[in-house]
């Protein structure tokens, strides 16, 4: 038994200090990516600067889709998540990014509902 738990040990600290490997590196297509998320299969990216949403295929970068967050209006968008078949993006007032909002859009780009973020 002591055998076992010194090998699980050994293991487990060579995992710990094991090289991370990179599988995959791609370029983003906007150059203020602030929101990043995973769903359905695919990459969601938040552009800061464009207010754009892109849906990436994930094995190589490719954009499959894209639109602008018109609803956000002066609000800078700041963040991004995909939950079912809703992409959220979150935006607030720059600098101090205060009066919060979530823009809920289908991940076909059509703009469903807002609702405050502020607690």
């Amino acid at each position: 038994m002591k055998i076992f738990i010194v090998l699980l040990l050994m293991i487990a600290v060579s995992a710990v200090f094991a090289d991370p490997v990179v599988d995959l590196t791609l370029t983003a297509p906007d150059g203020n990516i602030t929101g990043l998320g995973y769903g359905q299969g695919y990459l969601w990216a938040l552009d800061q600067s464009s207010k754009t949403v892109y849906k990436l295929n994930p094995a190589n970068g490719a954009v499959v889709d894209s639109w602008v967050c018109t609803q956000t209006g002066s609000r800078t968008p700041t963040g991004l998540t995909q939950c079912s078949n809703y992409v959220y993006v979150a935006a607030a007032m720059a600098p101090n990014f205060t009066n919060p909002y979530c823009y809920r859009y289908s991940t076909a780009g059509t703009y469903t509902s807002t609702f405050d973020l502020d607690c």
